[in-house]
């Protein structure tokens, strides 16, 4: 059983940085980081853990 669950739209976003829930970065079919908050987010970019990444190259997975 999978603990993650993938984050597509603005409204999952948003409920991660509410609710202060870890998420993964995911880059190329590898994990980029893991266990950080999400800091702020965009249609283009998303903020995790002090570095940017493009929203359209990477998926965030939260944690549960």
């Amino acid at each position: 059983m999978s603990r993650t669950t993938e984050c597509f739209t603005d409204a999952d976003m948003y409920l991660c940085m509410l609710f202060q829930t870890p998420v993964e970065v995911w880059f190329d079919g590898e994990l980029e980081d893991s266990g950080t908050l999400i800091e702020a987010y965009s249609d283009d970019v998303i903020k995790v853990g002090g570095v940017y990444y493009l929203r359209k190259l990477c998926l965030i997975k939260k944690i549960a």
